[in-house]
């Protein structure tokens, strides 16, 4: 059984808005998280960056028209992401969700560059505790 996380509902609500980004420790749940969200979602999509496969779709951008919901999973490997992410949000042509997930990298951006400025909600997922 799938347990609620703390930030279920306010990554929900965020959703409808702009992007969130969920960044944290290795085996927290963020893609259980985010899979959970996300399967709310008629049409949504989750792409791996550790998926050879799953490189090419996100490189071409290779996801049907009626997609509604995007999940890149560790998509701070691609030395590009920002710029991939902010024309993948800027271009979209119907709402789109996008949540990206991955280690505590993600968090590095926030000092520097203000390219995603406003786009995105960022969120640190912790692990369980007593």
């Amino acid at each position: 059984m799938e347990k609620i996380r703390y930030l279920h509902k306010p990554i929900a609500e965020d959703i409808l808005k702009k992007m969130v980004f969920i960044g944290g420790p290795r085996q927290v749940g963020k893609t259980t998280l985010s899979k959970m969200i996300a399967s709310n979602v008629k049409n949504s999509k989750y792409f791996n960056w550790d998926s050879r496969s799953h490189r090419l779709d996100i490189n071409s951008e290779n996801w049907p028209p009626e997609t509604k919901f995007i999940i890149f999973d560790e998509l701070h490997k691609y030395a590009k992401w920002k710029s991939f992410i902010k024309g993948v949000w800027d271009t979209k042509d119907s709402p789109l969700k996008i949540i990206v997930t991955g280690s505590s990298k993600l968090n590095v951006f926030r000092k520097g560059g203000d390219s995603l400025l406003g786009r995105y909600h960022y969120y640190t997922l912790h692990p369980f505790s007593l």
